[in-house]
């Protein structure tokens, strides 16, 4: 018997799915997508990638995250190194709607981890899953920014000798300090981020139309949540 989480889930990625659909199908009969054109075909390609991703999920929820998390992913990509120019204020705004969607990749992961094993894993261990399986996504998806950034893509002028890029490889070294110490001490961890959150402000809101604002914007928020995840977390269940 399914349970109504899993439910949920499946009902939730079969509306982005028929959405996702609908568009591609409404662009190509306004003609505005093409299959001559190749970011139209990749268009085709993370349609059916989702699709692919919600038709296994009444049988493979593991294989629907994993999916979902490549999906979102192959937005930013897409979004950032072929279509995204840097011309506007505007450049990145769909990696940045979209990415709340690896969300229900995570949750997916989640419905898989807890069928897999022989007893339901604990609240605990089920908060580290989850959280640990976002972290490893926002790692990618900064991964992603960072070499586009570096690649000119966004259209941004890096210059690292001065204000506010000379602080990108602090904000980089931090970030993946944070990551490799959440394995082992989340309560450190989360105190990084914050540190991260609160260094990544300073340089989005003091140096405004400096950054890619879709994708930076998206990066903290997510980040700022985990921070206070793993602190929240480590208080509460501690006391048991």
């Amino acid at each position: 018997m399914k349970s109504k989480s899993k439910i949920t889930l499946q009902i939730l990625t079969g509306i982005l799915a028929l959405i996702h659909l609908v568009y591609i199908v409404v662009a190509f009969y306004q003609g505005s997508l093409s299959f001559l054109k190749l970011t139209d075909n990749l268009y085709i390609v993370l349609l059916l990638i989702f699709l692919a991703g919600f038709t296994l999920s009444w049988k493979r929820m593991k294989t629907t995250g994993i999916l979902i998390m490549v999906w979102t992913s192959g937005v930013w990509i897409l979004d950032l190194y072929i279509i995204g120019d840097g011309s506007d204020s505007d450049s990145g705004i769909s990696s940045m709607v979209l990415s709340p969607v690896l969300v229900l990749g995570a949750l997916f992961l989640l419905e898989w981890y807890k069928t897999s094993k022989a007893t339901v894993p604990s609240r605990q261990l089920r908060w580290k899953f989850v959280l640990r399986t976002l972290l490893i996504n926002y790692a990618v998806l900064y991964i992603i920014l960072v070499f586009a950034e570096l690649s000119g893509t966004t259209g941004a002028k890096v210059d690292y000798s001065s204000l506010p890029h000379i602080l990108n490889p602090p904000l980089l070294l931090i970030f993946i300090a944070g990551f490799v110490v959440s394995w082992k001490r989340e309560t450190l961890a989360g105190i990084i981020f914050l540190i991260w959150c609160g260094l990544a402000i300073f340089v989005f809101f003091g140096f405004p139309g400096t950054y890619y604002s879709g994708p930076w914007g998206f990066c903290i928020l997510p980040i700022l949540l985990q921070a206070i995840f793993y602190i929240k977390n480590h208080f509460e269940f501690r006391a048991k």
